[in-house]
């Protein structure tokens, strides 16, 4: 089943590529990611069958330039 995640971010592509390359350095199955411009806001799409969403979020919870992490 295909998980959406939806959060801020501070600083803007600095962030979106820090929480980019963490998910990639933990090998984790992400299958789309996006920034939106307009309010600093980053979507994740995950598949729970091959990677775990718990893990997905408490690696971004770590970094200080993520807040407001939603799951759809």
């Amino acid at each position: 089943m295909k998980r959406n995640v939806y959060a801020n971010l501070n600083q803007g592509m600095d962030s979106f590529l820090r929480v980019a390359m963490t998910l990639r350095r933990k090998e984790l199955e992400v299958e789309s990611m996006s920034i939106s411009v307009e309010n600093c806001g980053m979507q994740l799409t995950i598949n729970d069958e091959t990677t775990s969403l718990e893990d997905v979020i408490n690696y971004m919870r770590k970094l200080h330039d993520v807040s407001d992490l939603k799951v759809m």
